[in-house]
């Protein structure tokens, strides 16, 4: 998995006059993608050099360390401005110095083939990118070299950032999900839904503490007078962060949570951010947020596991 070093854009914070002489720029960024002025306080930074001509005299060379001065990930660009987007081939790599991926971006997008390592340099799995973040999975293998997956068929595992837990396990045939598969949506809800060449037809909720099925409803969770009444609640209370409208951090962040029967949110929490302030002002705003509807069941209120998109944009 490869989460904030294969962001699609990566904003200029910080360069000295040395480093300018030499050629390169340095950025300072917290995972988040959050611009910080020092080393000190960042997670990571990423050094732009000017393109070797004896490979591509129109890419710049991009490097990221972590905070131990590691290398991370090597790759490239064709700019070295504010808008600078991942281009080309790329290795990333596990603080071991051992690869952890490659594949290819294109203008920030991973695009074609990546292949995965597991943390002891063993293949892990490799896949096609296609537009749409979609992928097609061709090959996977578990972590003792087994194979589980060949030529798109057989068993997927999918592990998290730290290779501790499973959070998404199913069958594979030609490319595409089939059958079931178990997602592990977060500490609280495991989805398990059933696919056919790849598209899902079903599925179902399961509370991980009680076992419980989140029962299919007749009508969903509400907010109080409607989705009206959301987006002016929204519009009234949300700001958009400085350090984001500064750097143009636009986008969608997604906030799930479980809608009580008594229409109180519980375990509330996100599931996709943008950074740059976004994702904890959609946070601090959502609890602020007054008893929903509760969905209904048969008439009855039922609990249910829900998630909504908060859109930051800025005008143009």
């Amino acid at each position: 998995m490869i989460k904030p070093l294969l962001a699609s854009f990566i904003t200029l914070l910080l360069f000295t006059n040395a480093e300018a002489q030499k050629g390169g720029i340095i950025y300072y960024l917290t995972n988040s993608g959050k611009l910080v002025s020092t080393k000190d306080s960042a997670d990571y930074s990423m050094v732009v050099s000017p393109p070797d001509s004896s490979i591509d005299k129109t890419m710049y060379v991009v490097r990221e360390y972590d905070k131990n001065g590691k290398v991370r990930l090597v790759t490239g660009s064709k700019t070295n401005d504010v808008n600078l987007q991942y281009f080309g081939r790329y290795v990333a790599y596990y603080p071991t110095g051992r690869k952890k991926s490659t594949g290819t971006f294109k203008e920030g997008k991973l695009s074609g083939s990546r292949v995965e390592y597991y943390p002891t340099g063993k293949f892990y799995n490799s896949v096609n990118c296609l537009p749409g973040d979609r992928v097609l999975y061709n090959a996977c293998m578990d972590s003792l070299g087994k194979t589980l997956a060949e030529n798109g068929t057989g068993e997927w595992i999918d592990f998290d950032e730290n290779f501790t837990e499973i959070i998404a396990q199913g069958k594979i045939t030609n490319g595409v999900r089939d059958g079931t598969w178990r997602e592990r949506r977060n500490d609280s809800v495991t989805l398990v839904s059933q696919y056919k060449d790849g598209k899902q037809f079903a599925s179902e909720e399961i509370d991980n503490k009680t076992g419980k099925t989140f029962s299919p409803i007749d009508s969903v969770p509400l907010f109080p007078g409607g989705m009206e009444a959301f987006y002016h609640f929204l519009a009234k209370n949300m700001r958009y962060p400085a350090v984001a409208r500064e750097n143009g951090v636009q986008g969608k962040v997604i906030l799930a949570f479980i809608v009580e029967i008594d229409g109180t949110l519980t375990d509330l929490h996100l599931t996709r951010g943008i950074g740059g302030g976004c994702d904890e002002e959609a946070m601090r705003v959502f609890k602020m947020s007054p008893p929903w509807v509760p969905g209904k069941k048969n008439g009855q209120p039922v609990r249910v596991a829900y998630s909504v998109p908060i859109s930051f944009a800025l005008s143009q």
